[in-house]
């Protein structure tokens, strides 16, 4: 916008001729020299630079709301069921509502998924065996029943009932791997069917592990030849999480799976940052969240453990459970600090 010349230019009249005998050569130059900077000013059409018009931006200014929830877990058991869990050793994410335009609920975790920018989760063979039985394989005429997984000498073992027309034992070991497309390949380095060579069995009829079962039902589970394909992030607990898998080891006991670590998680440790000091716990900072009867705005809730000796043991779908069995304390910025129980702890 033009700036007008009458409010630039200075004016040296004999007044101030006759006020100034001493100075009146000093203001000719001055005169000389603002009208010399509003002919700069208006010839490029510019306003004088923010900075001497604005004041300094103060710290508040600068870490306004985002306008994305973002979620940081750390060392937390996740509860797959009432009895087994997911290891969250650290998940970090953006949280991205199940609804276009709703808010994301921790009342009900299919509400919203974690896109994850960095993270490592860890599942022991009973966390991997609730999951194939109560997520992959819950459906009617699922031909595997009864699963039950353990990791042994860096191979997953799974024994159960393979139904097809009969009911048939099995046995199988395998060694995850990690294909391109983020599917885990469990290939049968050794098969038992009625306790006998099941591969050998097979191949002597020229049949394959496929020929034996109809995935088209199952969830993140499926079959080609003899090798059985598992989509690790299918059947994860709720809330789902999207990412890119770069990992999947064999550590001790545990099935270990590492996320790749994205761009956008250079937000952690800057505006999204937890309490210093805090070691196990669950961490929402961002846009809007609700739970109970509250919606936050502008997040800022921190739900630590209460006894951090051990892992945060949190079960989601009975949350106000561990909630009620610990306290809470507000900030002077409205920030919400939540001290949680663990859920085994809950009634004891």
């Amino acid at each position: 916008m033009a700036v007008a010349p009458s409010k630039l230019a200075v004016a040296v009249t004999p007044q101030a001729h006759q006020a100034h005998p001493i100075g009146a050569a000093t203001l000719r130059r001055c005169a000389l020299f603002a009208g010399a900077a509003a002919a700069l000013w208006l010839t490029a059409g510019m306003r004088p630079p923010a900075a001497v018009l604005d004041p300094p931006r103060s710290s508040a200014t600068m870490s306004a709301p985002d306008s994305s929830l973002w979620m940081e877990m750390r060392n937390v058991d996740l509860h797959i069921d009432s009895r087994s869990v997911m290891h969250v050793r650290s998940l970090r994410g953006r949280v991205i509502s199940s609804v276009a335009g709703a808010i994301a609920s921790l009342d009900d975790p299919k509400s919203f998924r974690v896109q994850a920018t960095n993270g490592t989760v860890a599942l022991d063979g009973d966390g991997i065996s609730a999951l194939l039985n109560d997520v992959a394989f819950n459906y009617p005429g699922a031909p595997i029943k009864h699963l039950r997984v353990h990791i042994e000498n860096g191979a997953l073992i799974q024994k159960g009932t393979l139904h097809k027309g009969v009911d048939i034992p099995f046995e199988m070991k395998s060694i995850p791997a990690l294909q391109p497309d983020g599917r885990l390949r469990l290939h049968p380095d050794e098969l038992k069917i009625f306790s006998v060579n099941g591969l050998a069995l097979m191949h002597a009829l020229h049949l394959h592990l496929a020929d034996f079962m109809d995935l088209s039902k199952a969830r993140g589970v499926s079959v080609k030849g003899d090798d059985l394909f598992l989509e690790p992030l299918a059947i994860i607990p709720p809330p789902l999480v999207d990412g890119r898998l770069t990992s999947v080891r064999v550590d001790g006991d545990m099935l270990v799976q590492q996320f790749a670590r994205t761009a956008e998680d250079t937000i952690f440790g800057t505006y999204v940052r937890p309490d210093s000091g805090v070691s196990n716990f669950v961490y929402f900072r961002g846009a809007r969240l609700t739970f109970g009867k509250l919606t936050m705005t502008d997040t800022d809730l921190l739900i630590r453990d209460a006894d951090e000796s051990d892992p945060f043991d949190l079960y989601f779908v009975e949350y106000n459970k561990q909630l009620v069995a610990g306290h809470t304390k507000n900030l002077p910025n409205y920030g919400l600090r939540t001290w949680m129980v663990d859920y085994a702890k809950v009634g004891k």
